[in-house]
């Protein structure tokens, strides 16, 4: 069950006075990474692929995003992980 408010103006008075909340946020995965190909090969900001230097794992972007979105679960993303180790190991 969701609870959800009826959309009105921020302002508006007959919607209760305004509050504030504290927070304190933690980053625990970027959902991103370093951009490369499909071999696993790393890619210059132009889109080239840099000779020598792969990128696998939670550093190509397996670590939450990837194909899992953002409501990965802590070690569901192992397997992508290991298959773009794998990938990497044998591009190099």
């Amino acid at each position: 069950m969701i609870r959800t408010a009826k959309t009105h103006k921020f302002l508006d008075t007959a919607n209760g006075p305004l509050i504030a909340v504290r927070l304190h946020l933690l980053s625990r995965k970027s959902l991103g990474g370093i951009e490369t190909a499909l071999n696993a090969q790393v890619l210059d900001t132009k889109g080239s692929p840099i000779p020598g230097l792969y990128a696998a794992g939670e550093a190509a972007g397996f670590g939450g995003g990837g194909y899992h979105g953002y409501n990965a679960l802590e070690g569901t993303f192992l397997g992508g992980c290991m298959f773009s180790g794998k990938i990497a190991g044998q591009a190099a």
